[in-house]
């Protein structure tokens, strides 16, 4: 009888281990709270589209650019360059600063943002800006105040203005 006891006692002390280790495994796994706007199941939360509505801007040797995506689906490209090849400066018009702007649509599928562009100008008389013809589809993410465009060369990045 004593054997039956001390192997039921030693299974009992064991089962409690278990459980006490478990318990401790899943209170190290973190916070499970769901407090991450971003986060799908948390309600009230920031959609990847209202996050995207307002001014990013690029600025680098390569690009200087401003894109405005607003609440109605209409979209604002404004690219800058300096005709000479010197440092652009966005307060400044034509002929130190030339500005194309590209204007149309865009809409958003999961993380695909999708640009139509309809009209195209520039503030140089003879540029001749062209409408891209058809449409760009890039890969979107935004973390914080950075909008990040993945191209088929590469990543881009913008930051948030407003």
């Amino acid at each position: 009888m004593k054997v039956k006891t001390g192997m039921l006692r030693a299974r009992t002390l064991q089962a409690w281990a278990i459980l006490a280790l478990s318990l401790l495994w899943f209170a190290g796994c973190g916070n499970v709270k769901r407090e991450n706007p971003l986060d799908p199941s948390v309600g009230g939360g920031v959609t990847l589209r209202d996050q995207l509505i307002g001014s990013w801007s690029r600025d680098e040797l390569s690009a200087n650019e401003i894109y405005l995506f607003r609440v109605d689906g209409s979209v604002e490209l404004k690219s800058y360059s300096s005709p000479s090849g010197g440092t652009v400066d966005r307060n400044q018009s034509f002929p130190t600063t030339r500005v194309r702007v590209f204007a149309g649509t865009y809409t958003l599928v999961g993380n695909l943002l999708t640009l139509f562009y309809t009209r195209a100008q520039s503030n140089d008389p003879a540029d001749e800006v062209q409408v891209p013809s058809g449409n760009t589809t890039v890969e979107i993410a935004i973390q914080r105040s950075t909008l990040t465009m993945t191209l088929t060369d590469g990543k881009v990045f913008y930051a948030r203005l407003n």
